[in-house]
Formats: C-alpha cells, structure tokens, sequence
C-alpha cells in the first residue's frame, strides 16, 4: 500500500526541481544573449569607427584637392600676368635699344601650368653672316638667371635683371607712357670722364602700339672711381617715330639721331634722319631706305623673301645710284639652322659663306665653324678660308684637287 504522505512528499521535491531547472535555464538563457549581444556591439562599434574613417579621409582628400587647385590656379594666375606684362615690356626694351629694324614679336605662350614659352621677335637684317638663324631673336625667360621684380600694390612689373637686359620700369599716370631706366656705365673720352644713364620714354596709342620712342641719357660727373657724380644735363640722343596701316602693320619709322654732346652749354643738333617705308608684295618685304638730306648710294630698296613660316630665304639690296645690286640666299639644313649664304651680284655668284656645326660634339674646341668659298666667272671655286680657325687651303687648276689646310 502506498503511503500518501510519501507521494505528496516526492511531487513537491520534483515541483522543487522543476523550479530550480526552469531558474536555472532562464539565468543561462540570459547569459547566452548576454554573450551573443557583445559581439554584435563590438562590431557595430567597428563599423562606425570605420566608417569615421572613411569620412575623415575622404575630407582630407578633398580639402587637399581644393588647395591643390587653388594653388594651380594662383600659379596660373601669375603666368598670365607675367605674360601679358612681358609681352609689352621686352618689345618695348627691344625696340628702344637695338638698332635692328624690329618687324614683329610672337606671342609668349603658357607651356603646362608652370612656365612661359621663350619670347621671340623677327627682325629685318641688312646684312647677315651669322650661324643658325639670325633674323629671329629667341629669349629664354625660364633660366634661374632671369630676375623679376613685382610691384604687388600697383601690379605692374618694376625691373627685369637677366642676360639680354638690365632694366627698371615705371608708367606715366595716364598709362600710356612707359619710363625705361637702364643701368649706368662710365664714359671716358676727349672731354674728360663721365657717369650716364640711359632714360628712355616710351608712347603708346589707344591700341596699345608704340608711336614714339625717346631716348635720353642723363650725364653726371664721375665721383669715387666708378661712382655717380654731380648732375651735369639730360642729353636727347635719338627719336623713333611709327605709323601704321589699316592692317595694323607697321608702314613707316621714323629715326632722328642726334650728335653727342658732352658740354653743359651745348644744344642738341640732329646728326641724322633716316626714314625706312614697309611694303609687301605676295612673301617678299621691301624695305625702303631715305636719308635726310638724300643719299643715292645708301639710299634704295631691301627686298627679304620669307617663307610662310617666317623663315628668311633670301636677302638683296639695289640702291638709287645703281651701284649695288646684290643678293644674298640662304640654305637651311636638317636642323633649321644657316647652312650656307651665297651671294650674287648681278646674278652671278661670288661666294658662299657655310657653317660647321659641332654643338653635339663636347671636345669640339669651337661650337660653329665658318668657311669663306670664293668662286670665279666660271662658277668654279679655287680658294677656300676658314673664318674660325685662320686656315685655308687652295685647289689646283689643273686636277681641281684641294691641298691641305694650313
């Protein structure tokens, strides 16, 4: 017989460990989602960290970006500044100081982001024997040499130290006008010892083209060795004077010299005046000289033949007294430079001037050699001179063999 008592004893143990499993599951239930949860917190946490990152970097990146181009952007704006002020200032410089009958310049280019082109101008020479090519002026503007100073304030050029010139600048205040101050040098002659400098005034039109070019040198007193003096006068030296055509192309120069003067009481007395006209017919200019008063044998017509490429093929002159007529071609070779001149008088060649190139060759004692070929009536040359090294040779006229140079 089953005791009651026992049985209601025994439910209540199991009800007991029931309880007891039922607490027990609950409290590790807790724990596992306790457990799985850190996880999952640490990697929310990760993520946003990564996603900070991210944020940041791509932040730095583009404020890096911004100033890269804000920086491209001021250097830029800088080229074109220097670009257009060196544009105007050199071909005022170059037509003010060089005797050469300047026809025109190029255009300065920006090359990339970060430097100019060379600047550039084509001259009409009245005579040429140099190597390369000659009637094409090339200035380098990119060399550490090359020294530009800014006024900021006003944002105009003030000075240009380089090589090819020497010089500081200062406008009028109607901007029209352009003052040149060169550097002083010392003068010693039959009137004694001086110290001069350069001052050049410079006019330009409504078009931004020069109508008139003043040159003057203030002359003073020479102090200490080499040094500045007292003021003594300011002497004119020489007036150029422009007119253009339609075309905007130069017509006439005007060029009025005058004598030296070294005396405080003397007056300035013209030396000179010469008056060059600019005519054009398909690829040849004429270039028409006039003195004041006239002058047959150096007055007449230059006639130079470009190619559309502005490469001169060919020089000739025939002046009023019929005295000269000549002509002086030109031979390019592979590289574009002057291989050889030959000139012709009255159609016949004479001579013929050719240029050895050794600019590739470092233990060449001389980069350019030149050689003198002179011709008979019957086009056949017996003389040979090396202008360079002082040699020359001659041919047999029997054999037509060449000798050694000696």
């Amino acid at each position: 017989m089953t005791c009651r008592f026992c049985r209601v004893k025994i439910s209540r143990q199991i009800f007991i460990l029931l309880i007891g499993f039922l607490f027990a599951i609950n409290t590790f239930s807790q724990e596992i989602t306790d457990t799985i949860g850190k996880p999952t917190q640490f990697a929310q946490d990760s993520l946003e960290a990564r996603q900070q990152f991210i944020r940041d970097s791509l932040l730095a990146r583009e404020l890096f970006v911004r100033d890269s181009i804000q920086r491209r952007q001021r250097r830029l704006d800088s080229l074109i500044f220097m670009q257009k002020e060196l544009q105007v200032l050199l071909e005022a410089y170059q037509r003010t100081v060089k005797d050469d009958i300047f026809l025109h310049d190029y255009e300065i280019k920006i090359i990339g982001d970060s430097i100019l082109s060379d600047y550039s101008y084509l001259i009409l020479p009245f005579s040429i024997t140099q190597p390369f090519t000659p009637w094409r002026v090339r200035l380098s503007l990119n060399r550490n040499s090359v020294k530009i100073a800014i006024d900021k304030q006003i944002q105009r050029i003030t000075s240009i130290q380089a090589p090819f010139i020497k010089c500081s600048f200062t406008w009028g205040n109607s901007g029209n006008i352009l003052i040149m101050h060169e550097r002083g040098v010392v003068q010693k002659n039959g009137w004694g010892q001086f110290y001069t400098i350069p001052v050049d005034s410079v006019f330009f039109d409504r078009f931004n083209r020069i109508v008139k070019i003043k040159k003057y040198v203030r002359v003073y007193t020479l102090s200490g060795g080499n040094g500045q003096g007292v003021p003594l006068f300011l002497n004119l030296t020489q007036v150029k004077q422009y007119e253009y055509g339609p075309d905007h192309q130069v017509t006439q120069c005007q060029v009025v010299r005058f004598c030296e003067r070294w005396k405080t009481h003397e007056t300035n007395k013209v030396c000179s005046i010469i008056t060059y006209t600019f005519s054009v017919q398909n690829n040849a200019l004429m270039l028409t000289r006039r003195n004041d008063p006239a002058n047959s044998y150096s007055d007449g017509t230059y006639t130079y033949e470009f190619d559309d490429h502005d490469v001169l093929k060919s020089i000739s002159f025939h002046n009023l007294a019929n005295t000269e007529n000549w002509q002086r071609t030109i031979e390019l070779n592979k590289d574009g430079y002057v291989h050889c001149y030959f000139d012709k008088v009255n159609g016949v060649v004479q001579q013929s001037i050719c240029m050895i190139y050794h600019m590739n060759d470092p233990n060449a004692k001389y980069q350019v050699e030149t050689v003198t070929t002179t011709f008979e009536k019957n086009g056949i040359s017996y003389y040979q001179k090396n202008n360079t090294t002082g040699q020359s040779r001659t041919r047999d006229r029997m054999t037509l063999e060449w000798t050694p140079w000696k």
